[in-house]
């Protein structure tokens, strides 16, 4: 696609059916339903990652089924963007399958990744959705760009500037913006890898403050990315449409990022997992997305380490990475936070199901957001091994695993254990780990590989 195709977009977004919000929400609501009936699609409790390829095909065809049917909902105008089958499979057709993160020595390669792929997936990191305070930010994004298994950086979010909350529209917001990204590049550069991609700056809520955090010498570079985000579900406004226009103007990367909630307008498992491939069309048809970060989470609970989450993350990755070339990551989202077990368990179950199932790994957002400064590196260190010591690992091998996993961590969702600040499980001056959340780190390493996690990985052969 190229920059005309937005003003195709705006042509339908001010022509297409008129209808209000709520309408269209309930609309979809019943459409879903029964979608999940028509195309018999069954949530099962005791097979947490199905290795069901014509149920995972029948989610895609599903998905694509409403998206086409429903198109887009522009909050702007108050109207449906619809597109035909046919545009939607043939622009489908020409999604990238891969792209260049970073540059220089640090840039990578992040591929479409197909079920039970043998090649490793690409790690991104950062305090994605927790907050962080302006004392201590620039820390956890070095303690997390200096992980050698990390391949990327999320920049996070700090609600103020110079004390002051941060209004979105306001002149705060753009300084904020590029206050966040300044630290993000000096945190990449301070770890040794300057050419580190950074794959957003999350405090500016509105386009201007997103372009705001370009800089190529101090902020964000062509070769980093942008969020431009849904609306849940399949919806988008003028605002988010502006910052693709922005990254066709700088030639910088695309991130669709999208937010289905269990319990929201999908309704269970089934229909989560139909309105989230609905929901990765729409990042492709209406963003151009160079890859899309899933970011599901569970409307009670507030993560997608759940029974339910995993189900849905399982079904999703495996039908998109089936029947289409879409670069997928997954945003792992947890209840628990750093210095504790638990967060390693959620961590690790969140790892196993998407490396599976076709999916690049986002890690983590810890304490469903709720506790600021509670993110560290060590996790995105331990959902990066976990990756790869899943590499060769079948469906059926996770399906058995993830149970195992989550007996770590399960009897604590309704009161979880949101563990310590960063400043009391790392040294904040060589900004290292301490001893104590080494050891729990080490620990449940070993009691991951005693129930049969193989972290050999460095001698197997490669693929």
């Amino acid at each position: 696609m190229n920059s005309n195709w937005l003003v195709e977009i705006m042509k339908r977004a001010q022509s297409g059916p008129f209808s209000k919000e709520k309408d269209f929400e309930l609309k979809l609501i019943k459409r879903i339903r029964q979608l999940v009936k028509e195309y018999d699609i069954n949530y099962d409790a005791n097979n947490l990652v199905p290795a069901d390829d014509d149920m995972a095909d029948r989610v895609f065809q599903a998905g694509l089924q409403l998206f086409v049917e429903f198109g887009a909902y522009c909050q702007s105008s108050e109207r449906q963007i619809l597109f035909t089958h046919d545009e939607v499979v043939d622009i489908l057709a020409q999604a990238p399958s891969e792209v260049t993160l970073g540059t220089g020595k640090d840039a990578v390669l992040m591929r479409h990744r197909g079920v039970e792929d043998p090649a490793r997936a690409i790690v991104h990191s950062g305090p994605t959705g927790t907050p962080a305070s302006e004392k201590y930010h620039p820390l956890i994004l070095l303690s997390c760009a200096q992980e050698p298994l990390v391949d990327c950086l999320g920049a996070g979010s700090v609600s103020t500037y110079l004390g002051e909350g941060i209004i979105p529209g306001t002149p705060l917001e753009l300084l904020g913006a590029r206050r966040d990204a300044s630290v993000a590049r000096e945190a990449v550069r301070m770890a040794g890898r300057p050419g580190m991609h950074i794959n957003d700056v999350a405090v500016p809520l509105t386009c201007s403050g997103k372009m705001a955090a370009y800089d190529p010498e101090a902020g964000l570079r062509p070769s980093d990315g942008i969020l431009v985000s849904q609306m849940v579900e399949l919806k988008t406004d003028y605002d988010q449409l502006s910052r693709v226009a922005h990254l066709y103007n700088v030639g910088g990367v695309c991130v669709d990022l999208m937010t289905p909630l269990i319990g929201g307008l999908g309704g269970r498992a089934e229909g989560t997992a139909i309105v989230s491939v609905a929901d990765h069309l729409l990042g492709v048809v209406l963003y151009d997305a160079d890859y899309h970060m899933f970011s599901l989470t569970h409307l009670n609970y507030v993560n997608n380490t759940d029974p339910l989450g995993i189900w849905v993350q399982a079904m999703v990755g495996q039908a998109l990475s089936r029947n289409t070339p879409m670069v997928l990551l997954n945003d792992i989202y947890v209840l628990s936070g750093p210095g504790t077990r638990e967060l390693l368990y959620e961590c690790a179950a969140g790892a196993v199901v998407g490396t599976v199932s076709g999916f690049n790994m986002q890690g983590a957002g810890t304490t469903g957001g709720f506790k600021r400064d509670h993110t560290t590196g060590l996790e995105t260190r331990f959902i990066a091994e976990v990756s790869r010591a899943s590499l060769g690992l079948s469906r059926q091998d996770a399906s058995e695993l993830i149970p195992e996993l989550m007996k770590g961590y399960i009897d604590t969702l309704n009161e979880p254990n949101r563990g310590r600040p960063f400043w009391e499980v790392y040294d904040v001056e060589t900004v290292k780990p301490t001893e104590e959340w080494l050891d729990i780190y080490h620990t449940v390493k070993e009691e991951i590989s005693q129930i049969g996690l193989n972290f050999d990985y460095a001698r197997r052969p490669k693929a």
